[in-house]
């Protein structure tokens, strides 16, 4: 026996497998998508990341370059016979440099270490021109208590010569 409806029976079957395999398809659509398009915008985001720390890390290598070339010039300073002059601009002139090479500081988080180190090399070129100033000092001072201890002997002896003289 036969049903009557079969024809209507296998339209609906049509229609809903049809139904059903389109969903799935859309469903399956979408997952594609959305896990095809997930990883592309991390390795977009990752790869300006990198980009950022490349950048980082070249202008480092930059600045302890310079860096190093500011110790050597500073370093110098302590050398006896040197044009002093000459080598604090020229260290000057080096740091001023430097520092217009920091980048801004939204633009990194190590911008405070930057000037910080720039500040220091400031700092110790001004120590050490006015160490350059007292390296004479202990001379003068060896001199002076020489010329103290000659004028208390001439003082003792003056004073032995006015007692004596009083007494007479």
């Amino acid at each position: 026996m036969e049903p009557k409806n079969k024809k209507e029976r296998t339209v609906r079957i049509l229609k809903f497998a049809g139904l059903l395999l389109g969903t799935i398809l859309l469903i399956l659509l979408a997952a594609f998508f959305d896990f095809n398009s997930l990883p592309s915008k991390e390795n977009k985001i990752l790869r300006t990341k990198i980009e950022a720390v490349n950048k980082e890390k070249i202008y480092q290598e930059k600045f302890s370059t310079k860096a190093n070339e500011i110790k050597a010039l500073i370093d110098s300073l302590d050398v006896p016979g040197q044009n002093a002059q000459y080598f604090n601009a020229l260290i000057n002139s080096n740091i001023v440099e430097l520092q217009k090479s920091i980048p801004q500081k939204d633009s990194t988080y190590n911008y405070d270490m930057y000037v910080n180190s720039v500040q220091s090399y400031v700092d110790i070129q001004e120590l050490k021109t006015k160490l350059k100033t007292f390296e004479d000092v202990e001379a003068k001072l060896e001199s002076y208590s020489q010329e103290l201890e000659r004028l208390s002997n001439e003082l003792s002896t003056c004073n032995r010569y006015l007692d004596a003289y009083r007494n007479q």
